[in-house]
């Protein structure tokens, strides 16, 4: 399915898992469930025509599905492991954005629209299905060790990541996030790929956060800040990361990633940062 398709299809689902009170646009579906997380996947992918079923291939013996050309996997995984979720009788609260493979348009949106948590039930933590891999727990710029601990408890483990759509709706919700591995590798390739027995283990994994989840406290976001007289800048720091110029302090911007800090000459971060039309994937 296109986007737009899957999000009618998808709305129809909550609505038949008994979900009432459901916030739907072209950006986001947000429904509000009885479990104190919220989980969360996104609709869109790089890929702007939909596979045909009959061009995705099995290999039942290493346990791992591809489609020809490209699968769209990221993060059709995610919808897929919600959608799993929900028809073992979990009803956490869910939300599926759009336009989270051109900056995350769909959860800037929802902010716009809703600047605290939504719904009068409480949320205790987001977690987020649209890492790549196997075991991977992404927190970004959340730097609430507690909650890392009790993730991690589960047994994910600790991994950097760029960006998801809870770089944005964290921060602005105040409410701890992580973004916990869906199996696929490769993505936004011809190449990607999904290893079903990752996914079928990310899933119990998650299944067993919700069935503890009315016990669970509330996790706040603490955002993580730098030190910027202490951080060991690398070569990154000292050359324009687009174009490769050396730079310093008096012709470059200083950009703070979700990671780590890196400079872009001025005549790069007029050309590109403030038109958005940079010239890779960063």
């Amino acid at each position: 399915m296109n986007q737009n398709q899957l999000s009618k299809i998808l709305y129809k689902f909550l609505k038949d898992k008994g979900y009432t009170n459901i916030k739907k646009n072209e950006f986001f579906i947000m429904a509000e469930g009885k479990l104190p997380i919220c989980l969360i996947a996104h609709m869109d992918t790089v890929f702007t025509q939909p596979q045909n079923k009959n061009n995705f291939i099995y290999d039942q013996e290493q346990k791992i599905l591809w489609g020809i050309g490209g699968s769209g996997f990221d993060d059709r995984a995610g919808i897929a492991g919600i959608i799993e979720v929900l028809e073992h009788g979990f009803r956490p609260h869910i939300l599926f954005t759009n336009y989270e493979e051109v900056g995350g348009i769909g959860a800037e949106e929802l902010i716009k629209c809703y600047s605290k948590w939504p719904f009068s039930t409480t949320c205790h933590a987001l977690v987020e299905l649209d890492r790549q891999g196997h075991k991977d727990a992404v927190y970004y710029r959340c730097n609430n060790p507690e909650f890392e601990i009790y993730i991690e408890s589960f047994g994910f483990e600790f991994a950097y990541g760029s960006f998801s759509d809870i770089s944005i709706i964290a921060p602005a919700w105040k409410i701890a996030a992580v973004n916990l591995s869906i199996a696929y590798e490769f993505e936004h390739s011809p190449n990607e790929l999904l290893h079903t027995d990752w996914f079928d283990e990310t899933i119990e994994k998650v299944e067993k956060i919700l069935s503890k989840s009315k016990s669970m406290k509330h996790y706040k976001y603490i955002q993580k800040e730098y030190n910027k007289i202490s951080y060991p800048f690398t070569i990154v720091n000292n050359n324009c990361l687009i174009c490769g110029n050396p730079v310093n302090a008096s012709n470059s911007k200083e950009i703070y990633d979700e990671e780590f800090p890196y400079r872009v000459c001025n005549q790069c971060y007029n050309t590109y940062y403030l038109t958005d039309e940079i010239p890779f994937d960063f």
